[in-house]
């Protein structure tokens, strides 16, 4: 296993290089000029004058070829110097450092809304294949593939925060504030893991040593718990270790519609006011947080599937 989890880490290092070099692109190819953006945040004007271009220029090391400045940022990254946002005057890990959490607990709580809600009726509508209820799992997994997470976000706001007022409508101020935005990320992703695991379960109670176990006189529920459900479930995991992942990113609608200060707003931001330093951030930490799941997800089913540890070894 040390072997194989070796291996693992060592093929994310030329991901993680070719990650530095899209991000520093952002920089580098960005419309507008990063100096010029820079002196008009400190000036306050939109006419900075050419001589402190100039110096600006020469101070970001804009006046270098793009392999100098690329070494540059990337000596400067590893040591944890990320720049500063030329809005806030602040470090650009102090901007990112204050909405990480945020994103991570709102796609934390959106996974678990997903877990709770569709791997129970996977299953169950896996059992039943062609039942009613199956029907009717498949019909509403359909629905909530086909509706945009902003408009569920727009509807819960209009229902639950201003009619009903059970939940707030918008801003961060404590956990109440993300079970809404929550819920809204979740529906599309809990829609996916409900016919996945439906289908994984289905297949895995075709397998012969299922027959086999059925044939014993053992019921379907202890067959499904001892025998299906540890092989159905490795798929599910795989994806919604991946979609963990793609939550961090999707917040961006769903964080800007709630006004939740999360690390998708600031990317949203970041982006309308080039920010380029914030927005280098943003996309490194995304790319980190997406890579490393990843990693995370292939050691799991290695410790899982008995047939991911035949094929390695």
């Amino acid at each position: 296993m040390r072997t194989y989890i070796l291996f693992r880490v060592l093929q994310t290092i030329p991901v993680l290089i070719g990650i530095s070099f899209v991000v520093f692109a952002l920089l580098l190819y960005s419309p507008g000029d990063p100096a010029v953006i820079n002196l008009r945040a400190i000036m306050n004007t939109e006419h900075p004058p050419e001589e402190a271009v100039a110096a600006m220029r020469i101070e970001m090391n804009l006046d270098k070829p793009w392999y100098i400045q690329y070494w540059s940022w990337l000596a400067r990254v590893s040591t944890g110097d990320l720049g500063y946002s030329y809005q806030s005057r602040r470090s650009t890990v102090e901007e990112v450092g204050n909405a990480f959490p945020v994103t991570f607990l709102l796609s934390t709580l959106a996974m678990f809304f997903s877990c709770i809600v569709a791997i129970p009726l996977g299953i169950l509508s896996g059992m039943r294949q062609n039942s009613c209820i199956d029907h009717i799992t498949r019909a509403v997994s359909i629905i909530g593939l086909s509706i945009p997470d902003f408009f569920i976000g727009i509807i819960g706001i209009m229902v639950f925060a201003v009619y009903l007022n059970w939940v707030p409508v918008a801003g961060y101020e404590g956990f109440e504030y993300l079970i809404l935005p929550a819920i809204a990320l979740a529906v599309g992703m809990c829609a996916i893991t409900i016919r996945l695991m439906r289908t994984s379960m289905a297949e895995v109670l075709e397998e012969d040593y299922i027959r086999t176990a059925k044939s014993k006189g053992i019921s379907q529920r202890l067959v499904v718990q001892r025998h299906a459900l540890k092989n159905a479930i490795i798929p599910v995991i795989t994806y919604m270790g991946t979609q963990y992942g793609w939550l961090f990113g999707g917040s961006m609608i769903i964080e800007s519609l709630f006004a939740i200060p999360g690390l998708g707003r600031l990317f949203v931001e970041s982006a309308s006011t080039r920010d380029i330093m914030v927005l280098q951030g943003c996309v490194l930490v995304f790319a980190l947080v997406f890579v490393f799941l990843n990693l995370g997800v292939d050691i799991l089913q290695y410790i899982l599937d008995p047939r991911v540890r035949q094929e390695y070894e």
